[in-house]
């Protein structure tokens, strides 16, 4: 009896061990998901602008947006997360 207890503690462990861990994936995948987001809405805004202050401003938002962006692919990387291309919210939904 005290063994089927143990095995049960640790396939409940594992089972958490996992959810936690798909938790951690999705959340890092929409952040991925925001951050493409993001710089998809400065290259517009770059497009678009004409003063030079705010010119300088896009350019250092958009360095900023790629270097967080490439954290969080580095960091997918070494946690050995990946997915298929970005789909819309909306795409996802219908299929």
């Amino acid at each position: 009896m005290e063994s089927v207890l143990k095995l049960i503690q640790l396939v409940d462990g594992r089972e958490r061990t996992n959810q936690k861990e798909e938790k951690e994936k999705q959340q890092l995948l929409e952040e991925v998901r925001e951050v493409s987001r993001l710089m998809a809405c400065n290259d517009r805004w770059f497009e678009l602008e004409c003063d030079g202050d705010l010119i300088e401003a896009c350019i250092y938002q958009r360095e900023a947006l790629r270097a967080r962006y490439r954290h969080l692919l580095e960091t997918a990387k070494r946690k050995g997360i990946s997915c298929t291309p970005f789909q819309s919210k909306r795409a996802e939904g219908q299929a």
